[in-house]
């Protein structure tokens, strides 16, 4: 597959031919945080509409993540009517416009094949029509990091911040105001010749390496994390006490795992009002206290260092066991946005340090 260049001031074009090309855009733009005069500006993805202002490039990730227009946050499946003793259930039209999500950073493109693992009849046995559908409509175009947050951790699950897992056509700052153009599928072929126009060839593939490893070495946030599963899969380790020492602080709010881009929990419900209504399905979160309640009122997990244990070892063991997955590609959200600064990588650190205490000669000189 061929490379280019391409000027970074030129991405504003490239989402406008996209648009004429009548591809739904998605990009980072800058929103107000809340609808009042007063509130912060942050970066939301977004659907884009000609002459708006992006923020591609900019900051490290936006405050949502890809997962919500692939596995969205509400849908109805179908609708339904009581007309006497019978249920009449209708379909519910579904649309999945052509897509391209512009800007995606390496940590969440890598998220999309964890979903996928989920969602998709060849991995789970079962297929989610609605995310497949929408996941062929889409391609993928990321944008390699060149900073990184104290939250970031992205290295430490065996990614990167010039990753391209997941990605369709890839794009790296290189010297000079430009970008470097890869694309890695068919898909990110047919949307590269769209953009041809702008381009100038050829690609730079050496000075693309070198901005990945330059970018590697400002990830701060270190962790081994290849001892973690061998860890979890100890049924002694069950009930080790650092589950209720460092769970004590989780609220329950659920916050974690909205923001997780590989969190992919869902109920359905049906919303009636005077004898019709639409099942719907809605995400939800291991954090909450009703999440596993039985119906005779039993919890199996009814503290909540509990259910904090399992969405840990959800990310270490529970996805890689029943799905041959990531359950964590190290974004950080789950950090940025907790409320009270529970943070997943200590829970990390400690699991490594019990690991590797038994065989203390054995230690990895790279461990902190």
């Amino acid at each position: 597959m061929k490379t280019a260049t391409l000027k970074k001031t030129d991405i504003g074009k490239c989402l406008e031919l996209l648009m004429q090309a009548e591809f739904r855009v998605i990009a980072p733009q800058l929103r107000p945080r809340l609808e009042s005069p007063d509130s912060i500006d942050v970066m939301m993805l977004t659907k884009m509409k000609f002459g708006e202002d992006h923020a591609i490039g900019q900051g490290i990730l936006p405050l949502n993540g890809v997962k919500e227009f692939l596995f969205v946050k509400d849908e109805p499946l179908f609708a339904y009517e009581h007309k006497g003793k019978k249920v009449q259930i209708t379909e519910v039209h579904h649309d999945y416009p052509k897509t391209v999500i512009f800007g995606v950073r390496p940590c969440d493109a890598a998220s999309i094949g964890s979903l996928n693992a989920v969602f998709s009849k060849a991995n789970a046995g079962f297929e989610d029509p609605f995310f497949t559908k929408r996941l062929e409509n889409t391609t993928i175009v990321t944008y390699s990091c060149t900073d990184a947050d104290p939250s970031c951790f992205c290295t430490s699950v065996g990614l990167a911040p010039d990753n391209d897992r997941g990605s369709d056509l890839h794009l790296t700052e290189i010297p000079g105001e430009r970008l470097h153009i890869e694309p890695k599928t068919p898909a990110g072929e047919a949307v590269a010749k769209i953009l041809e126009p702008l381009f100038q060839w050829p690609g730079d593939p050496q000075a693309r390496s070198k901005a990945g490893e330059e970018a590697r070495k400002k990830v701060t946030r270190l962790r081994n994390s290849h001892l973690i599963k061998g860890w979890l899969d100890e049924l002694t380790n069950f009930d080790d006490e650092m589950w209720a020492r460092l769970g004590e602080k989780c609220i329950g709010c659920g916050a974690c795992t909205f923001m997780c881009p590989t969190c992919h929990c869902f109920d359905m419900v049906d919303e009636n009002r005077g004898g019709k209504g639409y099942r719907v399905k809605f995400w939800d979160g291991c954090q909450f206290d009703h999440f596993t309640l039985h119906a005779s009122g039993h919890n199996p997990r009814n503290s909540q260092y509990q259910r904090y244990r399992n969405r840990f070892s959800c990310k270490f063991k529970i996805y890689q066991d029943k799905f041959n997955a990531q359950g964590c590609v190290g974004c950080g959200r789950c950090i940025r946005d907790c409320p009270v600064n529970l943070d997943i990588t200590e829970y990390m650190k400690e699991v490594d340090l019990k690991a590797y205490l038994p065989n203390a000669w054995q230690r990895d000189p790279d461990f902190e």
